[in-house]
């Protein structure tokens, strides 16, 4: 099922609403279901934000399923093409505290203020076909306080039940990157995450080899190498943009974003993943990647995916003192390293460019680190180096999403001319 069902389904469930109008103004005494109530803008209303917000992320109630919210009330007018709904909550203000709220995975409800890759991120889960889209273990609830003569509301969000074990080769959102003048020749050595329906991240130094030149094309949505190769939908790459500090045979700043000729598709087996924005709190995380499988093995057929432990900075930093190709040692500002202190667990030649992800709510994977370099793999105790994500959103997002980056910035400098005026001189 693809995006444009989704966003009918999401249009048609809005359309629901507007069957009830009151014709009432704003701030308006009104009756719904035979109580008194007063017409607010939806997002004034606390369980009529809450239900707005559910319905149109998807959250169709039926008999089988585990969420529960109240119907919308009656709608008594629209402004700004939002309901005004005959409220009867109780305390209703001129405040909005689910205006910057959307639904994430699992029903959870999240703040989208914060980075505009955040916000992008939650949009997707909203009409993309996640596999936790839809599910979730949740109850909005109105309880009547006659002595009062309105609603008080609770939420009830338990994370445990809903999610799904995903298969550790299902990774929506992987890229594998092609070489050469042909798509039928060319040679597939560097991976890459898909971010957005036009860009697909991956490392500086896997935007060209020396013997092929720059990186050609992206293949998407397959598992193995030897799928049929109507399995594989290929990209043509249109533009290469490397870090503007990448300096190879520097290691610092690998990490560049690939702009495709024509616009990805997304569909159930082809999604995009969020960009971590510092609010990654895990110590572990899963890495991708079609590369050997050993030092000295072949490439490996079927994508690998190894779950490996961030190692603290002082040990990063004796691991990776200053040399050649890194001058000041391991950043820990741009940089993280990866590995495992029992297994012989590593990324390898070959992985070069994927991502280093976690997946907290088995659905919807954030990245964390490209994978950059490392020593040689199948080392006990060695780890991979990794560009820490984070640190570079402000740049991807300038990139990737430039219309809403400079509107956010027009704003900020709105905000910083109207302090600076008001400031007491």
């Amino acid at each position: 099922m693809g995006v444009n069902i989704y966003r009918v389904f999401v249009l048609l469930n809005f359309l629901y609403f507007v069957l009830s109008d009151l014709d009432l103004k704003e701030d308006e005494p009104c009756v719904t279901d035979g109580l008194n109530g007063t017409c607010v803008g939806v997002f004034r209303c606390p369980s009529a934000s809450l239900t707005y917000l559910y319905a149109n992320a998807g959250y169709i109630k039926s008999p089988d399923e585990i969420f529960d919210y109240p119907d919308l009330p009656d709608i008594c007018s629209y402004k700004n093409n939002e309901p005004v709904v005959c409220c009867t909550d109780c305390g209703i203000s001129k405040e909005e505290p689910f205006r910057h709220t959307s639904i994430g995975p699992l029903g959870v409800p999240k703040d989208n203020k914060g980075p505009i890759s955040w916000s992008k991120c939650l949009d997707y889960l909203k009409i993309l076909p996640y596999p936790c889209r839809g599910i979730g273990n949740f109850k909005v609830r109105k309880l009547w306080k006659e002595e009062k003569r309105c609603h008080e509301i609770a939420l009830d969000v338990a994370l445990a039940v809903g999610g799904r074990d995903a298969q550790r080769w299902e990774f929506p959102h992987m890229a594998l990157l092609g070489y050469g003048d042909d798509e039928n020749s060319a040679q597939w050595l560097c991976g890459g995450t898909v971010i957005s329906e036009r860009f697909i991240l991956t490392a500086a130094h896997c935007i060209s080899t020396r013997v092929l030149g720059n990186v050609s094309y992206a293949a998407l949505g397959m598992l193995k190498r030897t799928d049929p190769q109507d399995l594989w939908r290929i990209h043509k790459i249109k533009r290469i943009i490397r870090h503007p500090e990448y300096k190879p045979p520097s290691k610092y700043h690998d990490i560049a974003l690939l702009e495709t000729e024509t616009e990805i598709n997304f569909g159930r087996n082809l999604l995009p993943a969020c960009l971590d924005t510092g609010m990654n709190t895990e110590s572990t995380a899963e890495a991708s990647g079609w590369g050997r499988l050993g030092s000295m093995n072949g490439l490996a057929d079927t994508l690998q995916v190894v779950t490996l432990q961030e190692f603290e900075n002082s040990e990063c930093a004796t691991l990776f003192p200053p040399h050649r190709l890194l001058k000041h040692g391991y950043d820990n500002k741009t940089q993280s390293c990866y590995g495992n202190h029992q297994e012989i667990i590593d990324t390898c030649e070959g992985d070069s460019g994927g991502p280093l992800q976690t997946n907290q709510f088995k659905c919807q994977y954030t990245v964390v680190g490209v994978t950059s370099f490392g020593k040689e793999c199948g080392i006990l105790g060695s780890p991979g180096m990794y560009t820490r994500v984070s640190y570079y959103v402000p740049w991807i997002e300038s990139i990737v999403w430039p219309e809403e980056t400079e509107e956010r910035m027009k704003k900020d400098n709105i905000w910083l001319d109207k302090w600076l005026n008001d400031k007491p001189q």
